[in-house]
């Protein structure tokens, strides 16, 4: 039987042929598969202290349900709840160390139509969204904590009140407002009232800080007080010194 002794080479060489091209084919796969690891650089965010990381929200609606428990609560959109939802996560409010640091949103109907307000706090607002500025309270009572958001979720101011629980309202930009002044002046952006019980205060934006300012609001009681001081004279007895001390 004639055989060719060139065909076992053929056959050999167009395996290894197959062979190389197949595993060149495979690199090129995982290089394209690899492109942008390699080759494109990502675009650090630049972030101030503020900002709070964009992070996708586990068990997000049965958060909303135990954290907006009435409906005036209804009144904030969807992205708002879901900013407050995780400023309560980054803030431990769920599973605090201590009782004392667990705040809620009040569940008093009235009080909460009276614990979150809209506006353009900072003059930069989120795609033409206003900021959120929301209260919440700890579990006894004691101390409040005031919060504003961006429309994305970005912290922009936290303050802590001891005692006396306020109520909050929002006011546009040029409203007259007292700063550290007995006389009105008009506030450079929208801004917030903080009622007490005994007080009031308004929270405004400093673009030359770049920070917000409180400002003691003074009652019409104050004005009046400071523009008619009522001092005691008290005659000297006789026999004394005028300039003693009685």
């Amino acid at each position: 039987m004639n055989s060719s002794p060139e065909l076992p080479k053929k056959s050999k060489k167009k395996w290894i042929i197959i062979s190389v091209i197949t595993v060149f084919i495979l690199i090129s796969l995982l290089f394209l598969y690899n492109w942008k690891r390699y080759f494109v650089k990502e675009v650090p965010v630049q972030a101030d202290e503020y900002t709070t990381p964009v992070i996708a929200i586990e068990n997000l609606e049965y958060l909303k349900t135990i954290t907006f428990k009435v409906s005036e609560y209804g009144e904030i959109p969807d992205e708002y709840k879901k900013g407050i939802v995780q400023t309560f996560i980054n803030n431990d409010f769920y599973e605090p160390e201590n009782d004392s640091d667990k705040f809620h949103l009040t569940n008093i109907k009235d009080r909460a139509k009276k614990v979150f307000a809209f506006g353009n706090f900072t003059g930069k607002s989120e795609e033409n969204k206003p900021d959120l500025a929301f209260l919440v309270e700890n579990e006894d009572s004691s101390s409040s904590i005031l919060f504003i958001i961006s429309s994305s979720g970005d912290l922009l101011l936290k303050k802590r009140y001891e005692g006396d629980l306020p109520v909050i309202n929002s006011f546009i930009k040029g409203s007259k407002i007292f700063m550290n002044s007995p006389e009105l002046q008009a506030s450079p952006e929208d801004g917030l009232i903080l009622k007490f019980k005994y007080q009031k205060s308004s929270i405004v934006y400093d673009a030359t800080i770049k920070n917000f300012e409180e400002f003691h609001q003074y009652s019409s009681e104050e004005l009046n007080d400071m523009k008619n001081p009522d001092y005691e004279e008290e005659e000297p007895a006789s026999g004394t010194d005028n300039d003693s001390i009685q």
